[in-house]
């Protein structure tokens, strides 16, 4: 039944959009067919997005040689990346929110607003996305609201859920951030890319003054008054840029992790405040109970004009090994953080590029600075983990590892001394002449020039004399107890 239904309602598709079906002449009603062609839509994309969650349980895109379900979705429709991006994180929340699928299939909620739903909740747990459902449903089907009203709400209610994973979410959208140059055929310059919250106000702030139009006759669009005032900032055609952040002195100095905010409301995590706060113009701002400003302080710069000047003359880049940006577009950041002792010394400044003072402030634990020896320092970034080198307890950070010693292969055994080459001598032995027995043979006399040794007399030890080195036995008299040469330094027995 479902799949005679869907090929009916391709057909029904196909007939209104022949190319013989009448076009409405008025505006009105052409409106109103977009309206109901939308409608349509939003129905197709809910099909669509129970059919992905099927598609994406057996791994369909194995089927087709493709990695991942999104390359396969965007290739096999032909639609951008972020699109197929939307419809599987769409597919995938559908089954923990029922009332979005049963709104979306009804066409009673736009596919814009459920893909705001899916993207907002797609970090939270299933207790809190039940919880979130029913706002951001009544959010999304009134009329006076926007798809980016529900994208806000959304992010609302994800920063009150959970307000410490804020500097990770931070951080994960710092990662994410890219801008690409690339050249036309034209020569032109093509420039796309992805921007932090922060940076992309910092961008905004620094064209937009200069984006205005000149009066009634200026026929630019907002594009090109853009790109307009880039080139005016870029030949140094106007005033540095302003940003206001407004941050309490708690949060300022560490004592409270409550989030500033940008001036058009955004919140930021506190850690990211007090970064910005290293290289900022400071102004103490009071204010009464219902929030009307009673009083302005002036400026003041943390690190002074002499100290950067002095810094410049000391360092060429950026302290971070290996980045080449010229230390004058650097920021003068605190090589001791400036919160919660850092000092604004000379000895503990150094010039840092942007990014590269941002990634500084947020992992601070796998910075470790070298001192050179002349008064600057060389920061080197581990920014994988895994790959920390690793130290000795007594090891300081940019001192060389030192040889590992060579220990014995079993510590408790002794290593026994140098072999002597010639065995010990034996000890003497007592020598006694043993009465014969009788009837026993006496010994025949040794013939003249044999050596004969001479008995000792009773309690006096008789020299043993070494073994022969000769490779045949020296023949003897079997009466002769000794018949060997002695050793050197031995009294040699008289002659018989």
């Amino acid at each position: 039944m479902a799949g005679a239904a869907l090929r009916d309602l391709l057909r029904r598709a196909e007939a209104l959009t022949a190319a013989g079906s009448p076009v409405p002449c008025d505006a009105e009603t052409a409106m109103a067919e977009i309206v109901a062609w939308s409608r349509l839509i939003d129905r197709a994309e809910a099909a669509i997005a129970v059919r992905l969650a099927v598609a994406e349980a057996g791994k369909g895109q194995q089927l087709f040689g493709r990695r991942t379900l999104g390359a396969w979705l965007a290739a096999a429709t032909g639609s951008r990346t972020a699109r197929a991006g939307e419809r599987l994180t769409l597919a995938r929340q559908l089954s923990r929110l029922p009332d979005l699928a049963a709104r979306l299939a009804e066409g009673s909620v736009p596919f814009g607003a459920a893909a705001a739903i899916a993207s907002a909740v797609r970090r939270l747990d299933d207790a809190d996305a039940r919880l979130a459902e029913p706002i951001l449903l009544d959010l999304a089907t009134d009329p006076a609201t926007t798809v980016e009203d529900v994208t806000q709400a959304g992010q609302a209610i994800l920063e009150t859920v959970d307000p410490d994973g804020r500097l990770a979410r931070a951080a994960a959208q710092t990662e994410r951030q890219h801008l690409n140059i690339a050249a036309t055929l034209d020569g032109m310059g093509r420039v796309t890319g992805l921007l932090d919250p922060e940076l992309t106000l910092q961008f905004k702030t620094w064209l937009e003054p200069l984006a205005v139009k000149n009066g009634a006759q200026d026929a630019r669009d907002h594009g090109r008054r853009m790109a307009d005032a880039l080139a005016v900032r870029l030949s140094q055609g106007g005033r540095r840029t302003v940003m206001h952040v407004a941050v309490t002195e708690q949060t300022l100095t560490g004592q409270s992790e409550d989030p500033a905010h940008l001036q058009d409301g955004t919140a930021i995590p506190a850690a990211d405040a007090r970064r910005m706060a290293y290289t900022a113009d400071l102004r103490r701002v009071l204010r009464d109970a219902d929030g009307a400003l009673l009083d302005l302080g002036r400026a003041r710069r943390l690190a002074s004009t002499d100290q950067r000047e002095a810094i410049l003359a000391q360092y060429r880049t950026c302290a971070r090994e290996g980045c080449d940006v010229p230390a004058y577009l650097a920021e003068i950041d605190h090589i001791q953080p400036w919160h919660p002792v850092g000092r604004t010394d000379l000895a503990n400044l150094a010039p840092l590029c942007t990014p590269d003072n941002k990634w500084k402030s947020r992992h601070p634990d796998r910075v470790e600075i070298i001192d050179q020896g002349n008064g600057t320092v060389v920061m080197r970034f581990h920014r994988h983990p895994k790959l920390h080198p690793r130290r000795r307890p007594w090891q300081q950070p940019g001192q060389p590892r030192q040889p590992r010693q060579q220990t014995p292969t079993n510590p408790t055994t002794t290593p026994a001394p140098p072999r002597a080459s010639h065995p010990p001598p034996t000890p003497p032995r007592a020598s006694h002449p043993t009465p014969a027995s009788p009837g026993a043979s006496h010994p025949t006399p040794a013939p003249p020039g044999a050596s004969h040794p001479t008995p000792a007399p009773p309690g006096v030890s008789h020299p043993t004399p070494a073994p022969p080195r000769a490779s045949q036995p020296t023949a003897a008299s079997p009466a002769i107890p000794h018949s060997t040469a002695a050793s050197p330094g031995v009294l040699h027995p008289t002659a018989a």
